[in-house]
């Protein structure tokens, strides 16, 4: 009987009709070695079939509370069929990379069966026409995997998880991960007298908890804290200005997405050569803000507020044990209104590492943690009271999400994958989300909007090649100039 996190339960209460709480990954594969008797479904389902013992994700569904009384619970789905999970899909002509982001922004945008297990996966075959210079290396008979997940059982970090324990790291079927020494997770349904019991117990205790954190905080924000209060200097707030981001968000999402060679974005740290990889991407980022923003003379002259999830696992976490979400958050500068980008994107590593170690970092832990220990009834109210506030508009104007994968090809039932993109929740007052993940010395950047924020997307896709162009061309004339001085 495995009762849900707080965090977890978030993402089902701040759900509404036009904002879901879907998170969708989309992996390209090149044909298999026998693609002439490879018959792509058939196939995928049966090595699925052969997997779901690597997850509990796969055959457990949400067990809810009536009025939200508590949490709700994880338990078995007795009538688990794979078949209700498992979608046969198929471009229509010419069956182009365009067709296939709208595919997946409508199957993203699509409210799940909340009776059954919380995944799905569209198996789209014969992707004949994907134009080369839109999406590299898609030879004639590819294939995509369109996985959806509801983000109560899942976050960025352990997605990747489930989706290496879903691959092979050769064409012979060499599992990923160790799949023959996991241990199954069964639910059993808990009783009402059991679940009564346990929402009066987590009554009475939250609140306990709840001070006990908030005074065990004290000490790390209070210096923040008073600084703060007896500061003048408005320069050190970061006051987000509203933004065409922030606005209502159409029930019907919107998906692009753009790669570049990882080596390339690591090289552009030589720009700034205190940044991280991290700020690598929000440099990018930033930059085809400006270009997209400045294009549709729509620039503030104040700069874009970014919320930015961290990963808030412990390095060496029990992979079976970090199904879920387990994160944190920082707000990030977006430096947008500054024209050079070696001084933007100077001017961000200077933001994040400042943003790391103090205020920050700080009150995004602590509202995580404080988080934790709300009561279930109060955490569903709590999070109404947030949506009907608008406060998104005042926290950020958009987020952007950095996550690390696997550095080798992964594979699946002999097709190599060759691409991997991924769509993430928005929310009314945030019509933008920016996603990156890394791959097999590649980095994806994924765009999720809707056609009233963003009526083209493809021309921000433009953008975001056009930012690290710009960032590429600066770091070759700067190791020229080294290369010269010598």
């Amino acid at each position: 009987m495995t009762q849900l996190k707080p965090q977890d339960s978030q993402f089902l209460y701040m759900e509404t009709a036009n904002n879901l709480s879907n998170a969708t990954m989309i992996c390209v594969y090149s044909p298999p070695a026998d693609a002439e008797d490879f018959d792509c479904f058939q196939s995928i389902k049966e090595h699925i079939q052969s997997r779901l013992h690597v997850s509990p994700i796969f055959t457990r569904k949400l067990k809810r509370l009536p009025m939200n009384l508590d949490y709700p619970y994880w338990i078995d789905d007795r009538f688990f069929n794979i078949d209700s999970h498992l979608f046969n899909a198929s471009l229509p002509n010419p069956g182009n990379w365009r067709q296939l982001c709208d595919l997946a922004a409508s199957i993203h945008s699509r409210p799940m069966d909340m009776n059954r297990p919380l995944w799905e996966i569209h198996i789209v075959n014969k992707l004949n026409n994907i134009d080369e210079t839109e999406c590299a290396n898609v030879p004639p008979g590819s294939f995509a995997l369109i996985t959806k997940i509801h983000h109560v059982a899942i976050d960025g970090t352990s997605a990747m998880r489930f989706f290496q324990a879903l691959s092979d790291i050769d064409p012979n079927g060499t599992p990923a991960a160790d799949i023959n020494n996991i241990q199954g997770i069964h639910d059993n349904e808990p009783t009402v007298g059991k679940m009564l019991y346990n929402a009066i117990h987590n009554h009475i205790r939250s609140p306990m908890q709840f001070m006990n954190t908030a005074a065990r905080s004290i000490p790390s924000i209070a210096p923040g804290v008073i600084k703060s209060l007896i500061s003048h200097d408005k320069s050190e707030r970061n006051t987000v200005v509203h933004s065409r981001f922030n606005e209502a968000v159409a029930p019907q999402k919107s998906f692009s997405a753009c790669s570049f060679p990882l080596s390339d974005l690591k090289s552009l740290q030589a720009l700034a050569p205190e940044s991280k990889l991290n700020d690598v991407v929000l440099a990018i980022c930033s930059g085809a803000l400006h270009h997209y923003l400045l294009a549709h003379q729509d620039l503030p002259a104040t700069p874009l507020i970014a919320w930015v999830p961290i990963n808030a696992r412990a390095p060496k976490s029990d992979s079976s044990k970090t199904d879920g979400n387990e994160i944190t958050a920082m707000s990030a500068n977006l430096y947008t209104h500054i024209a050079d980008p070696v001084a933007r994107f100077k001017a961000i590593t200077a933001a994040t590492r400042l943003s790391k170690e103090a205020k920050s970092g700080v009150s995004a832990r602590l509202m995580t943690d404080l988080s934790k220990h709300m009561p279930g009834a109060t955490m569903a109210l709590a999070s109404k009271l947030i949506l009907a506030s608008n406060v998104t508009a005042k926290l950020c104007n958009l987020a952007v999400s950095n996550v690390p994968g696997p550095q080798i090809p992964l594979y699946i039932k002999g097709a190599q994958c060759v691409h991997q993109y991924g769509m993430v929740p928005l929310a009314d007052a945030m019509g933008l989300f920016l996603v990156t993940l890394s791959y097999n010395g590649k980095m994806s950047f994924s765009i999720t909007s809707s056609d009233n924020i963003i009526p083209d997307l493809a021309f921000f896709t433009e953008c975001l090649t056009l930012a690290f162009n710009e960032l590429k061309d600066l770091t070759n004339t700067l190791s020229a100039n080294a290369d010269r001085s010598k």
